[in-house]
């Protein structure tokens, strides 16, 4: 019920997805514009182009940190912009090494205010009272919400304080963490950078046009190393265990399992299974999909001939993404105690598996733990007639294939022109009068 299609008059009358947000229908960027999250753009030719889908937790930031897209987003920006994205940044990489940081420069501040309003209430003076009092008070309230509220575990696992989040800083700060250019940081919509390939396209940020004619690419990994990763990013402290992150993870994804819901405001990005970000009404959308452990073939020269030779993720990849990938770190990895195949047991298995089962079949990763004998394979099930079509790299999964797409059930508007289109978007969004005029000057 979430999900409206509409053929729009760009190549093949491609049909492709609005969706409606938990606040209302992001209207604003349904209109074509060339603004995407880019790590290579500006080239004159569309193919050389690149447009990076990034799943979260599958080792994405590296590369988006190798191609300066932080400096990118901050130049384009105006003063009050380019200081909410030089803060999210700042933010997002302290997160990345600590789940509840401490010392933090908020902190720092928080104690000089502390230190400032027990000073004054020393001197005993009336005058000063009220001073120390606020300088208190907004001391205690920085350092809790720096270090407690505004961390990715509470944040993310908490949903009213994941909708007051988005709510303040796109509303309350004026979008101040967003950059729709380079489409990086936070808005109403979540993390902009972890929006799925079908939210780019329904919000407008990108054209099926575009998204046919560029270079697309996506990382995935092993959906049972990647909810270990989940698990380093999201936990309540060290002393949560994995087998009860794994199960109230679970009960979060209600909103998912039940309707299929992905938006920020019921399903945080982190829990949404890989095959959202890469596949739409069982196609394949992005161009180039890379499991995560097999770029190493691409190191060296026989690795990637064995890599052609086995049918590899990695293999005949086009030349703007094997670049790329070729130059990619893996820096910011969280050190873990033991290995992750050690934090399963035949139960945390079961149940990830069970999130993550067409992950499992579309990338054709293993439901069975090698490196965990003990183990039995996770409730292997016949694979799905539908998902044989999904499998990675599918020659039949891009955009332009999907104007052969039946639609059942569904509201369905077909555009044959501009002037048709441009009618049909303003009796969506109700646009004044004067607002029409100035349109039809520019058909």
């Amino acid at each position: 019920n979430n999900i409206k299609y509409i053929a729009v008059p760009f190549k093949n009358d491609i049909i492709y997805p609005r969706i409606r947000t938990g606040f209302a229908t992001h209207q604003k960027h349904l209109i074509t514009r060339n603004e995407m999250p880019w790590l290579i753009k500006g080239q004159d030719e569309a193919a050389d182009n690149l447009l990076f889908i990034h799943v979260p937790r599958c080792g994405g930031t590296s590369l988006s940190h190798h191609f300066s897209v932080e400096q990118k987003a901050a130049e384009e920006c105006n003063l009050w912009h380019k200081s909410g994205m030089k803060y999210f940044f700042r933010r997002y990489k302290l997160l990345e090494s600590a789940n509840f940081p401490f010392w933090t420069r908020e902190n720092l501040i928080a104690l000089i205010m502390l230190i400032t309003s027990i000073t004054l209430r020393a001197i005993n003076e009336e005058e000063y009272s009220m001073i120390a009092k606020v300088l208190f008070a907004v001391s205690m309230i920085l350092s809790f919400c720096s270090t407690i509220l505004a961390t990715a575990p509470v944040v993310g696992r908490v949903t009213p304080v994941r909708r007051c989040y988005l709510w303040f800083v796109h509303f309350a700060l004026f979008r101040w963490m967003e950059s729709i250019p380079w489409l990086t940081g936070s808005n109403q919509h979540g993390y902009m950078m972890h929006l799925t390939s079908q939210k780019l396209l329904a919000y407008g940020y990108v054209t099926p046009e575009e998204m046919d004619n560029v270079c697309s690419m996506a990382i995935v990994r092993n959906p049972y190393s990647r909810m270990v990763s989940v698990y380093m990013y999201n936990r309540f402290g060290e002393f949560e265990s994995f087998s009860s992150f794994v199960e109230r993870w679970y009960k979060l994804s209600r909103h998912y399992r039940e309707r299929r819901e992905m938006e920020e405001y019921y399903t945080p990005c982190h829990l949404i299974p890989q095959f959202e970000f890469t596949h739409f009404q069982g196609k394949q959308l992005v161009q180039s999909v890379v499991k995560q452990e097999e770029l190493k073939l691409l190191k060296t020269k026989d690795e990637a001939q064995k890599a052609i030779a086995a049918g590899s993720s990695v293999a005949d990849l086009p030349g703007p993404v094997r670049n790329a990938l070729l130059g990619m770190p893996h820096n910011n990895a969280r050190s873990t105690k033991k290995k992750w195949w050690d934090y399963y047991d035949q139960e945390t298995l079961n149940i990830t598996y069970e999130m993550y089962k067409k992950d499992f079949q579309i990338f054709e990763y293993s439901p069975k733990l090698d490196k965990r004998p003990d183990l039995k394979s996770a409730r292997p099930t016949k694979l799905d007639t539908s998902v044989q079509s999904m499998r990675r790299n599918s020659t039949t999964g891009r955009l332009s294939s999907m104007m052969n797409a039946s639609v059942t059930g569904a509201s369905v508007a077909t555009i044959t022109s501009s002037a048709e289109f441009r009618k049909f978007i303003e009796e969506e969004l109700d646009v004044p009068e004067e607002k029409k005029e100035m349109n039809k000057k520019d058909d």
